[in-house]
Protein backbone atom coordinates (compact mmCIF):
# COMPACT_ATOMS: atom_id res chain seq x y z
CA UNK A 1 0.00 0.00 0.00
CA UNK A 2 1.26 3.35 -0.56
CA UNK A 3 1.28 6.53 1.24
CA UNK A 4 -2.07 8.64 0.81
CA UNK A 5 -0.32 11.72 0.51
CA UNK A 6 2.98 11.68 -1.60
CA UNK A 7 1.72 7.90 -3.63
CA UNK A 8 5.35 7.10 -3.81
CA UNK A 9 6.82 5.31 -0.81
CA UNK A 10 5.29 2.42 0.97
CA UNK A 11 2.69 3.27 3.98
CA UNK A 12 3.91 2.26 7.00
CA UNK A 13 1.94 4.35 9.52
CA UNK A 14 -2.23 3.92 9.85
CA UNK A 15 -4.18 5.89 10.99
CA UNK A 16 -8.08 5.74 11.62
CA UNK A 17 -10.13 8.33 12.44
CA UNK A 18 -13.38 9.06 13.83
CA UNK A 19 -15.35 11.97 12.78
CA UNK A 20 -18.16 13.87 14.27
CA UNK A 21 -21.41 13.51 12.85
CA UNK A 22 -22.82 16.95 11.00
CA UNK A 23 -26.42 17.56 10.60
CA UNK A 24 -26.12 18.48 7.04
CA UNK A 25 -23.78 15.06 6.44
CA UNK A 26 -24.49 12.06 8.67
CA UNK A 27 -22.58 9.89 5.82
CA UNK A 28 -19.50 11.94 7.50
CA UNK A 29 -19.92 9.51 11.04
CA UNK A 30 -17.57 6.94 9.86
CA UNK A 31 -14.06 5.95 10.50
CA UNK A 32 -11.31 7.85 8.17
CA UNK A 33 -8.51 5.59 7.67
CA UNK A 34 -5.42 7.15 6.45
CA UNK A 35 -2.12 5.89 5.55
CA UNK A 36 1.31 7.45 5.66
CA UNK A 37 5.29 6.92 4.68
CA UNK A 38 7.46 7.98 7.97
CA UNK A 39 7.74 11.17 6.23
CA UNK A 40 4.78 12.05 5.13
CA UNK A 41 3.22 10.96 8.81
CA UNK A 42 6.28 13.05 10.25
CA UNK A 43 4.89 16.04 8.53
CA UNK A 44 1.22 15.37 9.32
CA UNK A 45 1.87 15.06 12.88
CA UNK A 46 4.14 18.08 12.98
CA UNK A 47 1.13 20.12 11.93
CA UNK A 48 -1.39 18.43 14.44
CA UNK A 49 -2.04 20.35 17.84
CA UNK A 50 -0.54 17.88 20.66
CA UNK A 51 1.25 15.56 18.61
CA UNK A 52 4.72 16.00 16.94
CA UNK A 53 7.63 13.88 15.20
CA UNK A 54 8.33 12.95 19.17
CA UNK A 55 5.55 10.46 18.70
CA UNK A 56 8.05 7.49 17.99
CA UNK A 57 10.27 8.83 21.74
CA UNK A 58 9.18 5.50 22.90
CA UNK A 59 8.32 1.99 21.48
CA UNK A 60 8.43 -1.45 21.94
CA UNK A 61 10.93 -3.54 20.49
CA UNK A 62 10.62 -5.46 17.99
CA UNK A 63 11.13 -8.71 19.71
CA UNK A 64 8.75 -7.49 22.41
CA UNK A 65 6.29 -6.41 20.16
CA UNK A 66 6.75 -9.60 18.34
CA UNK A 67 6.28 -12.37 21.30
CA UNK A 68 2.58 -9.57 22.47
CA UNK A 69 1.87 -10.50 18.85
CA UNK A 70 1.89 -13.89 19.16
CA UNK A 71 0.41 -13.96 22.70
CA UNK A 72 -2.66 -11.77 21.54
CA UNK A 73 -3.36 -13.76 18.55
CA UNK A 74 -3.22 -16.96 20.81
CA UNK A 75 -5.36 -15.51 23.67
CA UNK A 76 -7.77 -12.78 21.48
CA UNK A 77 -7.88 -13.91 18.22
CA UNK A 78 -10.80 -11.40 17.68
CA UNK A 79 -9.17 -8.40 18.15
CA UNK A 80 -7.27 -9.47 14.33
CA UNK A 81 -11.25 -9.03 13.08
CA UNK A 82 -11.89 -5.78 11.86
CA UNK A 83 -15.15 -6.37 9.59
CA UNK A 84 -17.06 -3.04 10.88
CA UNK A 85 -16.66 -0.38 13.39
CA UNK A 86 -18.38 -1.94 16.34
CA UNK A 87 -15.44 -4.73 15.72
CA UNK A 88 -13.02 -2.20 15.53
CA UNK A 89 -13.76 -0.76 18.28
CA UNK A 90 -14.22 -4.11 20.97
CA UNK A 91 -11.03 -5.33 19.20
CA UNK A 92 -9.08 -1.53 20.61
CA UNK A 93 -10.34 -2.16 24.00
CA UNK A 94 -9.74 -5.39 24.31
CA UNK A 95 -6.42 -4.89 22.66
CA UNK A 96 -5.40 -1.94 25.43
CA UNK A 97 -6.64 -3.62 28.28
CA UNK A 98 -4.11 -6.85 27.18
CA UNK A 99 -1.12 -4.13 27.01
CA UNK A 100 -1.62 -2.94 30.27
CA UNK A 101 -1.84 -6.10 31.52
CA UNK A 102 0.83 -7.75 30.12
CA UNK A 103 3.00 -4.17 30.89
CA UNK A 104 1.81 -4.58 34.71
CA UNK A 105 3.01 -8.31 34.63
CA UNK A 106 6.39 -7.34 32.84
CA UNK A 107 6.25 -4.77 35.72
CA UNK A 108 6.55 -1.73 33.18
CA UNK A 109 5.07 1.27 34.58
CA UNK A 110 3.51 2.94 31.47
CA UNK A 111 1.07 5.40 31.91
CA UNK A 112 -0.48 8.18 29.98
CA UNK A 113 1.02 9.84 27.27
CA UNK A 114 3.80 6.90 27.08
CA UNK A 115 0.98 4.22 27.03
CA UNK A 116 -0.82 5.75 23.98
CA UNK A 117 2.76 6.36 22.43
CA UNK A 118 3.04 2.21 22.92
CA UNK A 119 -0.55 1.61 21.31
CA UNK A 120 0.25 3.67 18.64
CA UNK A 121 3.23 1.93 18.39
CA UNK A 122 2.03 -1.81 18.63
CA UNK A 123 -1.26 -1.10 16.26
CA UNK A 124 0.99 0.94 13.39
CA UNK A 125 3.44 -1.51 11.98
CA UNK A 126 2.97 -3.50 8.93
CA UNK A 127 3.33 -6.72 11.14
CA UNK A 128 0.11 -6.02 12.79
CA UNK A 129 -1.54 -5.12 8.98
CA UNK A 130 -0.12 -8.64 8.09
CA UNK A 131 -2.04 -10.36 10.85
CA UNK A 132 -5.14 -9.13 9.88
CA UNK A 133 -5.33 -10.25 6.39
CA UNK A 134 -4.18 -13.70 7.86
CA UNK A 135 -6.90 -13.52 10.10
CA UNK A 136 -9.29 -12.41 7.16
CA UNK A 137 -7.92 -15.51 4.88
CA UNK A 138 -8.43 -17.76 7.98
CA UNK A 139 -12.40 -16.60 8.31
CA UNK A 140 -13.19 -16.66 4.94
Amino acid sequence: MLCDVCNQRPATVHITTKLEAKAQAPKWDAPLKQHFCEPCADKYFAEMPGMNASRRLICLSDAYRNRLYDLLEETHPEVFDNKDAETCRRGSQLMREFLRKNFEKDKLEITGDAFEMLCHDFIGTRQFYDRIEEHKRKMS
